[in-house]
């Protein structure tokens, strides 16, 4: 770590009196505006914190497409008190009350659990997020603050949050030792590839062994041509026949059953299309597993009983973790036993995050966008591109123009653009 690293995580310079903030007012991207207000102090029960990194989640571009119409804001004056949108959030603790408990400290680096389940709301939402410099929870945030043990990167630490929403889909029903073929649908964006290393991770640690084909569908041969290029090895080193496919295109069919002749033992859905999820269904093996992870709008979507209790098919869905999910990640990402950073494509400061939302929202970069607060005037780039504006060692900026982002690389790029 550097000197310049070493004064940032031990908060050994002067906190600014104003901070940057995205505050969103009302439905529409022409509400979501950068402001500069001051910094506030805790009071008797509140945290200060200062924001890390903050990933954007596509849940961030419904609040900005939905403004108060949004399910949770119901109640929530959005005009007046602005939301501040950001739940994949990794802070490090400025100050807090003297009514704030012991396990809270200052200094200290933390994770947070969006959603308040005690309080019926969430972070992000109708209490404000990750998009600040410099923020302040009140007392209802204090339990749901989970701390950072091991001696992580503030991206792999803020990627803990999907990646917790990932792992708790599988919570009731995972993949089998003995499942031959699975099938990411949709498998394109940042969800569906954290589905698909997961399925290769579990091959390679020995949790999966019979898996011999790995399907990965999609309709954007970008997106594929991505999947393919970014996974191909792994699943080759693991002895998995990894196969990309495009269902508007001819053959599809003929496709999907040379790549798996014996059927699907395990699909993952994450295309928010009901009838599209509904088909796979032909495709799933007796005893199979229909993981339904995209965000489909409740209500929607037949569902025949009698067909799933004769096929003998299970379906699961999710949405959002539990604390005991995020805690369960943490730990093994701490452990490096799992790669958070790898969901990585992009990164960006804070006067451009609005560009990175975006981004999100129009589909135009296929993985993860993760946004350094802290570095104000860092345009949106993807990551195999900032060798051309920062300098890096070289043999971190031979991962770093492979589109690898890790702590090293992280570490560098603070200590060239960090304002301290």
């Amino acid at each position: 770590m550097t000197a310049k690293l070493d004064r940032y995580r031990a908060l050994k310079y002067w906190l600014p009196k104003t901070t940057l903030v995205w505050q969103l007012s009302a439905a529409g991207f022409e509400s979501f505006a950068l402001a500069e207000i001051p910094r506030r102090e805790p009071g008797p029960r509140d945290i200060a914190f200062r924001v890390d990194t903050n990933s954007i989640c596509f849940s961030d571009v419904k609040v900005v497409k939905l403004g108060p119409q949004h399910p949770r804001l119901a109640g929530y004056d959005m005009a007046r008190d602005k939301v501040v949108l950001g739940h994949e959030i990794s802070v490090t603790v400025t100050a807090k009350g003297p009514q704030v408990g012991a396990k809270i400290r200052v200094g200290g680096r933390y994770i947070v659990q969006a959603d308040l389940f005690e309080y019926n709301t969430a972070v992000g939402y109708a209490v404000w997020g990750g998009m600040i410099q410099y923020g302040v929870f009140d007392h209802r945030v204090e339990n749901y603050l989970i701390p950072i043990e091991g001696d992580i990167g503030y991206s792999a630490a803020s990627l803990v949050e999907p990646w917790a929403c990932i792992e708790a889909s599988y919570f009731r029903c995972d993949i089998l030792p003995t499942d031959r073929a699975v099938w990411i649908m949709g498998g394109g964006g940042p969800m569906g590839q954290m589905h698909l290393l997961r399925t290769l991770t579990a091959k390679k640690l020995g949790r999966a062994p019979g898996l011999a084909a790995v399907i990965v569908t999609d309709v954007s041969d970008e997106r594929m041509a991505a999947v393919r290029k970014r996974f191909d090895e792994i699943a080759r080193a693991g002895g998995v026949s990894f196969i990309c496919l495009n269902p508007t295109k001819p053959g599809f069919d003929e496709g999907l059953k040379k790549a798996a002749p014996h059927g699907i033992d395990f699909i993952i859905a994450c295309v928010p299309v009901p009838d599209v999820v509904v088909d796979c269904r032909k495709y799933l093996n007796r005893y199979g597993v229909l993981n339904i992870f995209a965000g489909l709008a409740r209500g929607t979507g037949p569902v025949t009983l009698g067909d799933i209790h004769y096929d003998q098919h299970t379906f699961t869905g999710n949405t959002g973790s539990r604390l005991e999910d995020m805690v369960k990640v943490l730990r093994s990402t701490e452990r490096g036993e799992m790669e958070t950073d790898a969901s990585a494509a992009a990164v960006v400061g804070m006067r451009a995050a609005n560009l990175g939302v975006k981004a999100v929202a129009e589909n135009a970069i296929t993985n993860k966008i993760v946004i350094y607060p802290q570095l104000a005037d860092l345009p949106l780039t993807r990551i195999e591109e900032l060798p051309k504006t920062v300098s890096f060692s070289p043999a971190v900026k031979a991962e770093v123009e492979k589109g690898r982002w890790s702590k090293r690389a992280e570490a560098e790029l603070l200590e060239a653009l960090l304002p301290i």
